[in-house]
């Protein structure tokens, strides 16, 4: 295991902390929660994307809990409403996401940019990953996800490490019986930010049965 890679497990591992400290949940999503899912690393990771359950309300609080441990602090709030955080040469970044009425709400753009689920699917206990506390969005919106990257951006291409991302998440999705049809049905986005780009697919919500597959 690499340096770096110790460092990135610790950054996990105050994050789950700090969370903790301040009676919030943070999920992992991205490559780092197929790793966790698969119980195992599969490649290396430039950084960590997570999201944070209030996190604009909280975001006094995280910032200052991240900077007592040393980790240099950004706030996007008038953007996309992301937090980042850095230490050395590990750096995780940080979206909000809600919990109404069942249905967990993920500002990934902010308030420009929303991918609607069922809050269920989140991770409800922490899983140890080589000795790190973590949580992840769950494999259903891990497969959904890397499989319908229309549903959070409208330029994002699916690169190879994507593809062997994929191939992990299907192994998973079958061997737990997973109902895809099914599931698909429960996902959608709604994204200003790239309507006023000039996408006009964007003006209605991205809904996984209205052309949203790569």
């Amino acid at each position: 295991m690499t340096e770096r890679t110790q460092q990135q497990l610790k950054l996990i591992k105050d994050i789950y902390i700090v969370s903790e400290q301040l009676g919030l949940k943070t999920f992992f999503w991205g490559g780092f929660a197929v790793d966790i899912l698969h119980g195992a690393f599969t490649r290396d990771h430039s950084d960590i994307d997570a999201f944070t359950e209030n996190l604009v309300e909280n975001k006094d609080a995280l910032i200052a809990e991240y900077e007592k441990l040393g980790y240099a602090v950004d706030f996007y709030l008038e953007d996309i409403w992301m937090l980042a955080i850095k230490k050395d040469d590990v750096r995780a970044t940080f979206n909000a996401v809600k919990n109404i009425d069942g249905i967990a709400h993920w500002y990934h753009a902010g308030p420009r940019g929303t991918v609607f689920f069922p809050y269920e699917w989140l991770d409800e206990n922490a899983t140890d990953f080589y000795g790190s506390l973590a949580y992840t969005f769950g494999v259903e919106m891990a497969y959904l996800l890397k499989t319908n990257v229309r549903l959070i951006s409208a330029e994002w291409q699916i690169r190879d490490k994507d593809k062997a991302d994929i191939a992990i998440l299907e192994q998973i999705v079958f061997s737990r019986g997973l109902d895809i049809s099914n599931i698909r049905k429960k996902v959608w986005s709604h994204n200003p930010y790239w309507y006023a780009k000039g996408y006009e697919e964007y003006f209605l919500p991205i809904t996984l049965d209205r052309g949203a597959d790569n």
